[in-house]
């Protein structure tokens, strides 16, 4: 008996059937999600959020109404609009979210994140593999497994992408709307139903507002590779293209509406920015040092793990490869517009939370141009149409190599899922969520008008993003304590 299971594991792991490893990538990645979704179960409101949703939750306390909530939320973009920033969608979004009603909402914030990711890589994977190239589905599951991976497990910052939902829904979330929005082009490109067409028409109109209305970085990189994908279907007289041209229109518009907005320049006071000539050539400078630094083992393992697999996908299609410098060229170009606007609105390379979208694009557009190039060799050089031979073992020892760093290296924060296990198992998500339960006790206390609450005893770093003062007029400070109806709030000496 014991023989027969040990062969059943040695065929299994000789198979080159890519359904096993479709299988296998998927289990993997979604075994990976479980601790870091669970972390969540111990996530608390921080910094801007309270600032945001200060307005709409005192709305929700005193009617009761979510709907009353919602409409408050237009009066914060309308005030921010004119004060601060003119990111109006995602003002919209940081101000409204469920948890000004009940607290316990703010928990769903990296399970959101993280099926957005999801949703929107697996969708481009499909669009690509089993739309343009027309191959096998469980290649398209094979791609949306390895890059949501690598993208969840190599994020450049976790916090501000996953756990905090003011940093994560401007820049995390309206860079997936971004993604998505590419796979509807694609789709409406593709469709032959005009109902369909239809849909995704109205579809991209939404996701427009959303993008245009975001962060400076995704706006400069949804825009400039919008136009560009616009252009090249036009050069290459694609009427149908013309299809795209409301939702670009709508994206334009929008980004006008964002980077006009008066209290942009209220913020613009605070920062000293660049010209826009050194702007631009700053950020291919700082394209090739950080892809420099994004190329780390794990990145470089699942690369070379790809070949085959993408030599696969691209090997029965008809579609040509024919520009590979161009699509190098386009790439580096739409990847460094994502640093353009830290360089010209503040003088820098950007936040952290900032480079979580560049890094993200750039994920994405390596492995893109790792199919392109390999396409462009198959159809160039090779006239024989044969696959490479998969191995379902090579994947696993793949895998290994790089799920098994935090083993060896012994340093958080090396594999995201790894870190937030760490978290749980050490009790230190535990503690910190009692010690906001403590909070909280005191907030909700309607007989206290100036709340003194003790300094948080552990931080992790997932988890904890800033906090309060013993200064009530730090901008921290009034943001909690209007958020809760007090007169101040401050941290206690001890």
């Amino acid at each position: 008996m014991k023989d027969k299971e040990q062969n059943k594991l040695l065929a299994f792991l000789k198979s080159t059937d890519e359904r096993y490893i479709a299988a296998f990538t998927l289990i993997v990645y979604i075994i990976l999600l479980i601790p870091t979704v669970y972390l969540g179960k111990y996530n608390f409101m921080k910094a801007d959020d309270f600032s945001f949703g200060r307005i709409p939750h005192r709305v929700y306390v005193e009617t009761g109404s979510y709907l009353q909530a919602l409409k408050a939320g237009f009066d914060v973009v309308k005030e921010s609009y004119e004060t601060w920033q003119g990111t109006f969608s995602s003002i919209f979004l940081m101000s409204t979210f469920p948890s000004v009603a009940n607290y316990r909402f703010y928990k769903l914030v990296p399970a959101i994140m993280i099926f957005m990711i999801t949703a929107s890589v697996f969708t481009l994977s499909f669009s690509l593999v089993c739309g343009v190239l027309k191959n096998k589905k469980s290649y398209a599951l094979i791609m949306g497994s390895v890059l949501s991976m690598i993208m969840v497990e190599r994020m450049y910052t976790v916090p501000g992408a996953l756990y905090w939902y003011n940093a994560a829904v401007h820049y995390t979330f309206a860079q997936c709307s971004f993604f998505l929005l590419v796979s509807v082009y694609i789709n409406i490109l593709r469709t032959k139903s005009t109902a369909l067409k239809v849909l995704l028409c109205i579809l991209s109109l939404i996701l427009s507002v959303e993008i245009g209305g975001s962060n400076y970085s995704t706006v400069l990189i949804a825009g400039t590779a919008s136009v560009s994908l616009f252009v090249i279907m036009l050069i290459a007289k694609k009427k149908k293209a013309l299809i795209m041209l409301p939702s670009i229109v709508t994206l334009i518009i929008a980004i006008i509406i964002n980077v006009t907005a008066p209290g942009n320049r209220t913020r613009e006071a605070y920062y000293a920015g660049l010209g826009p000539v050194k702007s631009v050539l700053l950020s291919f400078k700082s394209f090739f040092v950080f892809s420099f630094t994004w190329t780390d083992f794990f990145t470089i393992v699942l690369f070379l793990m790809m070949i085959p697999i993408l030599w696969n996908i691209v090997s029965k299609t008809d579609f040509e490869f024919k520009y590979p410098y161009l699509v190098v060229l386009l790439s580096i170009g739409i990847i460094a517009s994502g640093f353009t606007s830290s360089y010209y609105g503040m003088g820098n390379e950007g936040l952290s939370r900032t480079h979580n979208v560049i890094k993200e694009t750039w994920q994405i557009l390596l492995f893109f141009n790792e199919a392109y190039i390999i396409g462009f060799v198959r159809k160039r050089f090779l006239k024989e149409k044969k696959d490479l031979p998969l191995s379902i073992a090579l994947i696993v020892v793949c895998y290994a190599l790089v799920l098994l760093q935090p083993a060896f290296v012994k340093k958080l924060g090396t594999i995201t899922s790894y870190t937030a296990f760490e978290y749980l198992h050490y009790g230190h998500a535990g503690a910190f969520w009692n010690e906001n339960m403590e909070r909280l006790a005191i907030l909700e206390d309607e007989s206290v008008t100036d709340a003194v609450l003790k300094p948080h005893s552990v931080k992790p770093f997932y988890l904890y993003v800033s906090d309060i003062t013993d200064d009530p007029s730090n901008w921290e400070n009034l943001g909690m304590s209007g958020y809760y109806g007090k007169n101040s709030v401050k941290l206690s000496d001890e």
